[in-house]
């Protein structure tokens, strides 16, 4: 079940007009012409590279029952007599005002997530536990932009308790924009790093100041923070001169007081041993995630459990059941060949550190494990690009792994870096993929290996994996 529809509440919504009606009563909004859209609205969106009027008849063909289309053109006289249209003046626009006017509607308590690094994950974390008491909807993948935040409230149904929305941001303005259509009535920001930093002039206060929106722009919502990341405590404290703690909720691995406080005791490739208090309530358990900036997410999914007044005991009993999705700390045994660490969905300096400290900290096997890093450009840093290449490379070199393939434009930058550190193992630089650069180094892999994979998205490393092992699953 998802949004509920007829006829005359779409025309209100969208200040569209029918071309035709023949059924008058919808259930779901789908924008994928390739999927089932069964009794659903099909809006025709376009992107950079497609426009999905030209898919009309094969979205009919998939069951759909309405179109909305902003080009008439595009509608011909035999779909006009088979089904429903709606023309309207913009069809991103309409999908938007869809999701505003079915938020008004909905009942579900909306918790909306945005941050530097951690929302996917914390978003996932987050509905995997209140799943084990209420009925929940969550934006899937990375549904968290201008189209994915309200295709993600259409989502919703009226049986659901709970949603929990990913809300992205790469300019300034767009955390508020978003807002509007999500209304939250739960707000939260993991992080602030340098994720999109070249689209700030390089300034990371600029990109506080953006993911603070989320804070300003709803401020009647509840409101949770990170106490460890400076620019979130930071908003923290704005917010108590301003409103007091009331409505407050604060997680911390170092802090007293914060409702929430875990850290990592052990760290392995399999997951966390994982000790602090929830809600007041001690404990311990093993989740099967990797990398120790996972505490983090853990923690402020188990705050958005307290805030939906959740037992502590429960939550304690539902974390071992969170686990890494693809592209993000994902495990995969490569056959006859190394383990790896999939974690390409994403990267930027600060999620880049990280990896890498997490992976120097983990046990090898004892019998002669080495660790190799396949390593893919970070994308949208702007002109400090090849500063912050090199400072990678600097990195890594001082790491002291076995081997470190790097591609992408700024080989040149990362390679300099490496090479002003005592570095002195097998590094292979290049500027693109290439496959025989993957398979030369899967020659020298064996089964007691660890390869830790990560990039921006736009280098697509799953070709890495695709080459290693054909059934690798290459999307998400």
């Amino acid at each position: 079940m998802a949004c509920e529809f007829n006829v005359n509440q779409i025309i209100e919504a969208t200040g569209g007009k029918s071309l035709s009606v023949i059924a008058k009563s919808f259930i779901g909004v789908g924008s994928d012409s390739r999927v089932q859209l069964e009794n659903q609205i099909f809006i025709a969106l376009r992107g950079d590279k497609f426009d999905a009027h030209e898919f009309l008849s094969q979205a009919v063909a998939n069951g759909a029952k309405c179109l909305i289309v902003d080009k008439d053109s595009a509608v011909s006289a035999e779909l006009i007599s088979q089904i429903t249209v709606i023309l309207v003046k913009d069809t991103l626009t309409a999908l938007q005002d869809l999701a505003k006017y079915w938020r008004q509607k909905i009942t579900a308590k909306v918790f909306a997530i945005t941050g530097s690094n951690g929302k996917t994950t914390t978003k996932e974390f987050a509905a995997t536990i209140l799943r084990s008491q209420f009925k929940v909807h969550y934006s899937r993948g990375s549904y968290n932009n201008h189209w994915g935040v309200p295709l993600t409230i259409l989502g919703i149904s009226r049986f659901h308790g709970v949603a929990v929305v990913e809300i992205g941001m790469n300019h300034p303005g767009e955390i508020t924009a978003l807002s509007k259509i999500a209304k939250p009535d739960v707000v939260l920001c993991t992080t602030v790093g340098r994720s999109h930093i070249g689209n700030f002039n390089g300034s990371i206060e600029a990109v506080a100041e953006a993911k603070e929106e989320i804070y300003l722009a709803n401020p009647e919502a509840i409101k949770i923070f990170n106490y460890d990341n400076e620019f979130t405590l930071n908003m923290f404290e704005r917010v108590v001169k301003l409103k007091g703690t009331e409505k407050t909720y604060v997680y911390s691995s170092f802090s007293a007081g914060s409702e929430v406080s875990l850290r990592a005791t052990h760290l392995t490739l399999d997951g966390l041993r994982v000790v602090g208090q929830i809600g007041g309530v001690k404990g311990e358990t093993q989740v099967p995630v990797f990398g120790r900036h996972n505490v983090a997410n853990l923690m402020a999914a188990s705050c958005v459990a307290i805030v939906m007044k959740m037992e502590p005991e429960l939550i304690w009993a539902t974390l071992s059941k969170c686990h890494s999705q693809w592209g993000r700390g994902q495990l995969v045994k490569i056959e006859n060949g190394p383990t790896v660490i999939f974690d390409a969905y994403n990267a930027n300096p600060d999620s880049m550190a990280i990896t890498i400290r997490n992976t120097y900290e983990i046990p090898t096997s004892d019998d002669g494990g080495r660790k190799f890093l396949v390593l893919g450009e970070m994308l949208e840093l702007g002109a400090d690009t090849n500063k912050y290449h090199c400072e990678l490379g600097q990195l890594v070199g001082d790491a002291d792994f076995d081997g470190v393939w790097f591609f992408g434009p700024s080989y040149k930058s990362f390679e300099a870096g490496v090479k002003s550190t005592p570095f002195s193992k097998t590094l292979i630089v290049s500027e693109s993929y290439e496959e025989p650069l993957a398979n030369k180094l899967r020659s020298m892999l064996n089964q007691r290996d660890v390869v830790v994979m990560k990039g921006s998205r736009g280098m697509k490393l799953e070709r890495v994996m695709h080459c290693w092992d054909p059934q690798f699953a290459t999307t998400y």
